[in-house]
């Protein structure tokens, strides 16, 4: 049986916004069996395939798992949702077995509006009709027997679980400021923190995290990597010039090593996406 809860938006104590809505032999979302089937660890450099879905181990362990997972959901005796708190629902869970189905709720999945309503045998007419649209997939997925969480979007699941965004996050002005001030960077044509872009702030900030892990030897390999596949930055005393958004792109995608050389052809390649064998 499946037990549909909803969590609602408000003042209130993270225990005390649940609230109990329905249970049904049916299931609520089917097949999620297939969905999980082929996962890889996330990585925001991966594209997935319609037959993919990214996967987060050990997720009890997480700072952004939320209470639910956190203390082990045992189905509480929540209050039954009522209709004014209806307009109010962040997002729904399903308790299926020891697993937790979640679907963030927008105001799109939120419906009120008058109509005719199948009831058994009977049609009814209804004024202010409330529903809540549900997908055939649910947003995320959450297997207690091994402590994993499987989703496609990462955007999607943000506002459940507080805190995930930071797997793919902007780096911040101050990094931003940082990053561009490196000894191996040279600012020309006006070029600051303040022209980069989201799309750059995210690879700025993947970037920081790989520089750490690279010794002095490793980093040094790196800046000729990136001479070798990126000619048109100029590359000088140490130091690459970065006067716009498009080479400060290049110059971050050589940090990923995002640059290769085919076997046959020898043709050179910029990796659109990327998975760790």
């Amino acid at each position: 049986m499946d037990h549909i809860f909803a969590k609602l938006k408000l003042r209130a104590s993270e225990n005390e916004k649940f609230r109990r809505v329905s249970s049904t032999d049916e299931l609520v979302f089917p097949e999620i069996e297939k969905y999980i089937e082929n996962p890889l660890p996330y990585n925001p450099e991966t594209l997935l395939d319609k037959d993919n879905c990214f996967m987060i181990p050990r997720f009890s362990t997480t700072s952004f798992c939320g209470i639910l997972i956190a203390n082990g959901f045992d189905s509480p005796d929540y209050d039954q949702l009522t209709t004014n708190e209806f307009q109010n629902i962040d997002y729904i869970f399903v308790k299926r077995n020891n697993d937790l189905l979640f679907q963030n709720i927008s105001k799109s999945k939120l419906v009120t509006r008058k109509g005719i309503i199948h009831l058994g045998e009977d049609f009814v007419f209804e004024s202010d009709n409330k529903s809540l649209q549900i997908n055939y997939l649910p947003d995320a997925i959450y297997i207690s027997a091994t402590d994993t969480l499987y989703f496609n979007k990462l955007e999607s699941i943000t506002s459940i679980f507080k805190g995930i965004g930071e797997l793919y996050r902007e780096a911040t002005n101050e990094e931003t400021e940082d990053f561009l001030h490196r000894d191996f960077v040279s600012l020309e044509n006006d070029f600051s923190a303040e022209k980069v872009k989201t799309p750059n702030r995210k690879r700025i900030a993947m970037a920081i995290n790989t520089l750490s892990s690279l010794n002095e030897t490793d980093k040094n390999n790196i800046l000729d990597y990136i001479t070798d596949y990126c000619p048109g930055l100029n590359y000088q005393n140490g130091k690459f010039s970065i006067k716009n958004e498009n080479e400060l792109k290049d110059l971050l995608y050589g940090i990923e090593q995002r640059f290769y050389t085919t076997i046959v052809g020898n043709e050179r390649r910029l990796a659109n996406s990327v998975i760790t064998l």
